[in-house]
């Protein structure tokens, strides 16, 4: 594995990590905003991996795409990808456009850290990589 690859991996296991120590503090808008950036980082990791160039981007979707033409298959729907671009957004004050919802709620959290964690299991693949 590169090395570039491991620091955007330890990045991104530092993010989930710090999500799931938030969550039993009970802040659910910086969960939310950790685990959308544990997902992007390891997606960017896989991107790294193989010498693809990527924009500076936190769009979960285009992020996806660019891995999935790579071969992987992320189990991340389009809807989840929606939700996980909006959470991003959820570390501003309310009228700058958090989730539908508003502030995010326990369940949010929750559903943000269930797809962190499934997320992570595409990184498993870059451990054969050369």
């Amino acid at each position: 594995m590169k090395r570039e690859t491991e620091e955007w991996l330890k990045i991104a296991f530092e993010d989930l990590k710090a999500a799931e120590s938030l969550f039993e503090e009970e802040l659910y808008r910086m969960v939310c905003y950790h685990c959308q950036q544990a997902v992007e980082k390891a997606m960017k990791a896989v991107l790294a991996e193989h010498g693809i160039a990527f924009q500076r981007t936190h769009n979960i979707i285009d992020l996806k795409n660019a891995v999935n033409s790579l071969g992987y298959e992320i189990d991340l729907s389009g809807e989840d990808a929606v939700f996980l671009n909006s959470v991003y957004k959820s570390r501003y004050p309310s009228a700058l456009g958090l989730l539908p919802t508003g502030e995010p709620t326990k369940d949010d959290a929750e559903k943000a850290l269930s797809i962190a964690k499934i997320i992570f299991q595409i990184t498993e693949k870059l451990k054969g990589h050369k």
